[in-house]
């Protein structure tokens, strides 16, 4: 029995397998977010939604925020137009059986000369399958070559004719020749090829049969959900990390999967029956409550390990794992390793031990893409052969794609190794705000003088008198104690107070500058500004005050009826006491006016011009009743202005005078002194009458005859 798995799900949030080997090292580990599930694997029904000529190739929608991205290499021909179509046949018949055979080899070669604008067009749907997830800001990799993998085979749908049967290339040849001889034996649909995977090592024929069935009815459950779906849809979503520990890790030699959590209990052994029936009973469910089940085996250390950049070697050196954006660089150091006699001795050592520790690594991190390994310098060629060879030795355990290359004479051997799920660091940790993923940040010298700084050009304009600054915490304590001369010469060079404040809520990088007190000159900007505002003000409430009488008084030639003119004299005599008390309320507005202080409101002067309106109507009625009176009196009066039972009014036209301003003083009542103007006399004679010494006590002006 080799090694076991260990699958916690205790908690339904998150799932973790563990892969240990016989003496109880942890080989692989694996672990799962149910808010974050991989899309790897899963087939869509997408629509192409972009074609972008520069880069060839097509951005499709399968239903998530960012749009997928697929290539013209990864586009089949049966999703060409009859265009490329007919282009693709002639081209077919023109080639001779060499280069056919070669263009059966690479199925696209013949997509060099198309173009992907002239193949497919927008709004066109495809059925895709998920190879690359999201990473960062690069969106998910799709492809319309859709395979379906099983516990032993890999199932092709749509693969070229003489491509049906095929074998891993990890196995031996015998077992190569045995593999494809049992899968050419199986009735294998037209059109679909199979591929036998590692695990399918010492397979019989049953086992292979089973697994192929299974793969036959998930394609066709596949095809009918897509024709009944409309784009964009999930049709197909892969296994959870159970189902697919239990696909891709299991092996015939293991001692068995211990599982903690019922639901994930039982759904692995649903699943386990579908491909190896007999090996249900090496599943077991663990029950005690007390000690967590990664607690029981030591596990919890071991993975913190994993995410510690130094992984110790056991001769006593060490490797340095550095993840870029671009690539992976790993340092071998020798550290204290002394038990060999010579410099090359302990070289060697080192890089062999540290060869074998680095394929460990990769796989438990799950690091992909270029990985540079910078090995301590070697004498002979001999030393550097064993450091490859191992190298491709502990590699093969490696479910991922891994392409080797040699050392080279700066000690330095480059690979590349394919992704298979989201690596470790990227669903484990977030970038820190402080120093963006970089893991420095700036010292306190170089933030001191920073804000210092930022200082000085805020007060280069001169205009602030007392400002405080803000910086965080730590921050204060070393510019108080450590640039208190510097803070003091900044104060009586630009002539100011200068505060230093603690904020524990901005970043240590950061600042901020607060104004107390501006200085004289600036203040005084201030006050005339505030000044033009008021007077602004002012006169736009005097416009509105006149506006208001215009709309209020008679629009045409006033037209003063015999009745109006004897109220109008009536007033004027009534109110002659008052005309001092006027004097004076206007005195006393101007003040106000100069003050800035209103005087008195837009709805008050409305109030005062309708009370005034209702007295003059009153007295002219009163003076009507008068004259009414006086005719019944005196009816054979030979005045030609005696008004008898049958009075007759007389209407005489008064020319305007346009009004004086006087400042707002109209607006507020006050009225203006009457011109000088003519009175006709009893005996009809014209006498002239000069203004007496107080402007108040003389008539308006429109109101004579």
């Amino acid at each position: 029995m080799s090694g076991r798995i260990l699958i916690d799900a205790h908690y339904g949030d998150e799932t973790r397998v563990a892969i240990l080997d016989e003496g109880g090292r942890l080989e692989n580990f694996e672990i799962e977010h149910s808010d974050r599930r991989p899309i790897k694997g899963n087939i869509y029904l997408a629509k192409i939604v972009r074609i972008e000529p520069s880069i060839q190739a097509a951005f499709i929608d399968y239903g998530a925020e960012k749009h997928g991205f697929l290539p013209l290499s990864e586009i089949r021909y049966e999703y060409f137009n009859r265009h490329a179509l007919r282009s693709i046949r002639r081209e077919k018949v023109e080639q001779t059986e060499d280069e056919e055979e070669k263009r059966v080899k690479s199925p696209q070669s013949g997509l060099r000369h198309l173009k992907i604008q002239e193949v497919i067009s927008t709004k066109q749907v495809v059925l895709v399958q998920a190879e690359k997830e999201v990473r960062g800001n690069k969106c998910a990799f799709f492809t319309t070559f859709i395979s379906l993998p099983g516990r032993y085979c890999v199932l092709v749908p749509n693969s070229p004719k003489n491509r049906r049967a095929g074998v891993s290339k990890r196995l031996e040849a015998t077992e190569k020749i045995r593999l494809k001889e049992i899968v050419e034996s199986l009735d294998i649909p037209e059109g679909m090829g199979c591929i036998v995977r590692t695990a399918g090592e010492n397979c019989n024929k049953q086992e292979i049969k089973r697994d192929l069935d299974y793969l036959f009815r998930l394609w066709n459950e596949i095809k009918e959900k897509t024709t009944s779906t409309n784009a964009p849809a999930l049709i197909y979503e892969e296994g959870n990390v159970v189902k697919r520990s239990i696909r891709d890790l299991y092996r015939r030699t293991m001692g068995g999967i211990t599982i903690q959590g019922v639901e994930a209990y039982k759904e692995a052994r649903t699943f386990m029956k579908l491909f190896t029936p007999s090996h249900v009973k090496k599943i077991n469910l663990y029950e005690d409550d007390q000690i967590p089940l990664f607690q029981k085996y030591d596990l919890e250390e071991k993975l913190k390990e994993i995410l510690d950049p130094v992984v110790p070697l056991p001769s006593g050196g060490s490797i340095i794992i550095g993840v870029t954006e671009a690539l992976t660089a790993i340092d071998v150091n020798s550290g204290k390793s002394k038990s060999e006699r010579d410099i090359n001795g302990t070289a060697v050592k080192t890089n062999l031990e540290a060869a074998t520790e680095i394929a460990r690594q990769l796989k438990l991190r799950d690091i992909a893409g270029i990985i540079v390994i910078d090995f301590i310098d070697m004498m002979d060629h001999s030393s550097i052969n064993k450091v490859e060879h191992r190298m491709r030795e502990v590699t093969k355990q490696d479910h991922s794609n891994i392409q080797i290359g040699k050392i080279s004479q700066f000690g330095l051997l480059e690979l590349s190794r394919q992704r298979l799920r989201v690596s470790l660091s990227d669903s484990s940790f977030t970038k820190c705000k402080h120093c963006a993923g970089t893991g420095k940040i700036l010292s306190d010298e170089v933030i001191a003088l920073s804000i210092i700084r930022k200082i000085e050009s805020f007060l280069s304009d001169g205009k602030s008198k007392s400002i405080s600054v803000e910086v965080a915490g730590g921050v204060d304590l070393f510019i108080l104690n450590q640039k208190r001369k510097i803070i003091t010469e900044i104060e009586e060079r630009y002539k100011i107070s200068l505060e230093i404040l603690r904020n524990q809520s901005i970043e240590p990088a950061e600042c901020q500058i607060v104004v107390k007190e501006f200085k004289r000159e600036q203040q005084d900007s201030a006050h005339q500004e505030e000044d033009t505002v008021i007077q602004i003000r002012k006169k736009q409430r005097a416009m509105l005050q006149r506006k208001q009488q215009k709309i209020e008084g008679p629009q045409e030639e006033p037209i003063i009826e015999v009745a109006d003119m004897v109220a109008d004299e009536n007033y004027r005599k009534e109110e002659q006491p008052n005309r001092e008390n006027g004097i004076l309320q206007k005195t006393e507005s101007i003040d106000h006016e100069l003050k800035g202080e209103p005087v008195i409101s837009e709805d008050d002067s409305v109030i005062k011009i309708e009370k005034k309106k209702r007295n003059r109507r009153f007295r002219r009625k009163r003076v009507i009743e008068a004259v009414s009176n006086t005719s019944d009196q005196h009816p054979n009066s030979s005045d030609p202005h005696t008004i008898d039972s049958d009075p007759v009014v007389i209407a005489v036209p008064i020319e305007r005078t346009a009004p004086i301003s006087l400042g707002g003083d109209e607006a507020n009542g006050v009225k203006k002194p009457p011109r000088r103007r003519k009175r006709k006399a009893p005996g009809g004679e014209v006498e002239k009458t000069a203004p007496s010494d107080n402007p108040d006590s003389q008539p308006p002006a429109h109101r004579g005859i």
